[in-house]
């Protein structure tokens, strides 16, 4: 557990270079996290059980990225992330994969406890 690359699901810079958009990451984002991002939002689901708090995110941040994550709010949060998971429900139905779906539908129910954002810092 020293070495956060060890178990990521994606193996490095993640949102590298950013400009714009969404994104989400459902796992552990791993290392250099949103290198060089100057614009959008990349929603991070929290897995406390694993180690995966809002500190641990954090600390997968790049060195020197000019992002900050920070709590969801009501509002555009809750719509991109409710569009977002939704989507991939129906994905996830559509190839019968029932479990997986019914996970992401818990997510909807608990979005603001289950999610932080990585954006850009103000200047």
């Amino acid at each position: 557990m020293g070495c956060i690359a060890s178990r990521a699901n994606i193996k490095g810079f993640a949102f590298e270079y950013m400009t714009s958009g969404r994104g989400m990451a459902l796992g552990d984002p791993g290392p250099w996290l949103c290198s060089g991002m100057t614009g959008g939002v990349v929603y991070l689901k929290l897995y406390e059980e694993l180690g995966l708090d809002i500190d641990a995110l954090r600390r997968r941040l790049a060195k020197g990225a000019e992002v900050e994550v920070v709590p969801v709010n009501p509002g555009e949060d809750e719509k991109n992330i409710r569009e977002m998971l939704t989507k991939y429900i129906d994905v996830l139905s559509q190839h019968e994969q029932k479990e997986e779906a019914d996970a992401m539908r818990l997510l909807l129910r608990d979005w603001q406890l289950s999610f932080v954002k990585a954006v850009p810092k103000r200047k």
